[in-house]
């Protein structure tokens, strides 16, 4: 895929006038734009009713089908938030692919005195395959659809029923190629009911089709929200990444990336639409290994803008990027080629665990690879300066020295997710 040539439009079809609109709030004017309590950033209380009402309730992103192509193949997910005790022992899952073909989750626990039975490490991103899970303290063996097969001297049990003792499930589900799971053993919404707006605009996006070509993640100490909130908006691009893209996403029309629209969903879902401004002139190295490829932000307008169907729901000119906010905790960013995703664990009120990938199509040419590499390498780089003042955030919003946050137009979807996470705790 090669760049659009740079669109000179006329005053009068390019954006709104910045300087004096509030595109945004004027078009969800029911929302209060007022100043916001920091108690949802550092209180313990509400952290422990975040994890009871939202994340032990909802359906969460635990990764891509494309980590476990074949029969027998699984990875084993940490999820520090679901834990049972407010000081409990992390519980991990396991994800696998059955003999059938079947994406399953169960619970990483033998149902027998309750030990782990996969015990890879689950940092190391890695696929494992097995015919069998097989507990490594009394050698219980499970089918990969949880179904318990062999049970050692077994006639020594009293009472053991082995069809009740198989691996406990966890609720999943498949949409595009991303696999949920659900903790609750009620579930109150299907996985489609809850992402219902992103599954309408994204229906036909290639996902499937889409595979993961980078991975970064980082602890860092600060609240999940907080996290986020870095991530789904442009305000800081200016200041943050002034040593990387500064200059593609903030120009004479846009001087402080602000978001060309912006689309409010129930029960905190979001979607985001970023510009590249239309005066960058790239450097000569990233000017040649444009005239290779397609980069991660530069569409630049043209007949590429709308490449895969469900970007730029509202053909905004100059597009660049979407960024759809899942609730709670997931943003997936498509772009011309690819889409690049974050998600975001809580681990205690003021820890989090942050995933960051970048995902293209596969590649048509050799002269693809080196815009993936590049288009990979900037990410990386922008990515870690995203991650550069997080904890200072949360040192601050400890300090005493502020009582509530203010938030402009252009960080409505930090607004939305904030309302979103106080609705479901006060309900």
């Amino acid at each position: 895929m090669s760049s659009s040539p740079k669109v000179d439009l006329t005053p009068e079809q390019r954006l709104p006038d910045w300087a004096n609109t509030r595109p945004v709030s004027d078009r969800y004017p029911e929302i209060d734009m007022g100043p916001l309590s920091i108690e949802p950033y550092v209180s313990e209380e509400f952290f422990e009713l975040e994890r009871e009402k939202i994340f032990k309730k909802v359906w969460l992103y635990v990764g891509r089908a494309e980590r476990i192509p074949n029969p027998g193949d699984y990875f084993v997910q940490e999820i520090e938030v679901v834990r049972t005790k407010k000081d409990g022992r992390f519980p991990t899952f396991i994800i696998c692919r059955d003999s059938n073909g079947e994406v399953r989750a169960f619970h990483n626990a033998c149902q027998h005195r309750g030990t782990t039975v996969c015990w890879e490490d689950h940092e190391n991103w890695k696929t494992h395959n097995r015919k069998y899970f097989s507990c490594r303290f009394h050698g219980w063996v499970y089918n990969t659809d949880g179904s318990l097969k062999f049970v050692p001297d077994e006639n020594q049990f009293c009472n053991l029923n082995k069809a009740e003792r198989g691996l406990r499930p966890v609720h999943c589900a498949v949409w595009k190629d991303f696999i949920f799971i659900n903790v609750d053993p009620e579930p109150r919404q299907t996985l489609e009911e809850q992402i219902k707006p992103h599954a309408e605009l994204l229906k036909d996006f290639p996902f499937e089709k889409i595979r993961k070509r980078g991975i970064w993640t980082a602890t860092v100490d600060v609240n999940w929200k907080v996290a986020i909130d870095a991530f789904q908006e442009g305000y800081h691009v200016n200041t943050v990444h002034a040593a990387t893209i500064p200059e593609a996403f903030n120009g004479p029309l846009n001087p402080n990336c602000r978001p060309t629209s912006i689309r409010l969903f129930e029960q905190g879902n979001r979607s985001v639409t970023f510009m590249v401004s239309p005066d960058f002139v790239p450097p000569e190295t990233e000017k040649w290994v444009r005239q290779r490829g397609s980069s991660w932000y530069a569409a630049g307008g043209g007949e590429t803008v709308n490449q895969f169907p469900g970007t730029n729901p509202d053909n905004d000119p100059f597009y660049a990027f979407d960024c759809h906010g899942f609730f709670p905790n997931l943003l997936v960013d498509p772009y011309i080629g690819g889409f690049y995703g974050h998600e975001f664990w809580p681990i205690s009120v003021n820890k989090t665990r942050w995933i960051g990938s970048i995902n293209f199509t596969a590649p048509e040419k050799p002269s693809d690879l080196i815009t993936h590499e590049h288009g990979k390498t900037l990410l990386r780089d922008a990515f870690r300066e995203d991650t550069v003042t997080l904890d200072a955030s949360q040192v601050g919003l400890e300090s005493g020295a502020i009582e509530t946050t203010i938030m402009s137009d252009g960080e409505m979807a930090p607004r939305h997710l904030y309302n979103a996470v106080m609705e479901m705790v006060n309900s």
